[in-house]
């Protein structure tokens, strides 16, 4: 008789377990899945060179640097509400009644010098906001989600490019 019984309740639980509360698809959030990205290249070319493309490419993409420090090889670059973060981030995805916004995006650049050769390690971080989106247009922000952000790989590739031209 138990056994008949936590056969009925297992499934039961499971799908309680797994429910998202009644929000139809419309209304989901759903967070990005990580992947693999190649965030350090090394280049044959000098240090300073390296350095002055590196904070050419930063200002030409809009993205002030906050900290510099030439000794310690790290340039530290910011942008809150960065027009172009969602194309470097991937912050999730949700569905057609939510909008993922305001992304902010930080960028972690050391440059290290060996041999006469520079190798380059960009880390990036980014943060965004969630909205639903009403009838009218309007947007009705969600504090209760908590998006995640992860690199798509994108600002590394272009960066890296720039850094070797």
């Amino acid at each position: 008789m138990k056994y008949r019984v936590a056969l009925v309740l297992i499934p039961l639980l499971m799908t309680a377990c797994s429910s998202d509360n009644g929000l139809s698809e419309q209304y989901r959030y759903t967070p990005p899945t990580a992947v693999a990205t190649n965030n350090t290249a090394e280049f044959d070319k000098p240090f300073d060179l390296v350095w002055s493309r590196a904070e050419r490419w930063l200002a030409d993409h809009q993205l002030p640097l906050q900290s510099q420090a030439r000794t310690s090889g790290l340039l530290a670059a910011q942008q809150e509400n960065y027009a172009e973060g969602l194309d470097y981030l991937d912050c999730g995805s949700g569905g057609n009644k939510v909008a993922i916004e305001n992304p902010s995006l930080h960028v972690n650049l050391i440059l290290t010098e060996s041999l006469g050769k520079t190798v380059a390690t960009v880390n990036i971080k980014g943060t965004t906001t969630v909205s639903f989106l009403e009838a009218d247009g309007s947007h009705v922000p969600a504090p209760s989600i908590v998006p995640s952000c992860v690199s798509n790989g994108k600002l590394e590739a272009a960066l890296m490019a720039a850094l070797d031209d």
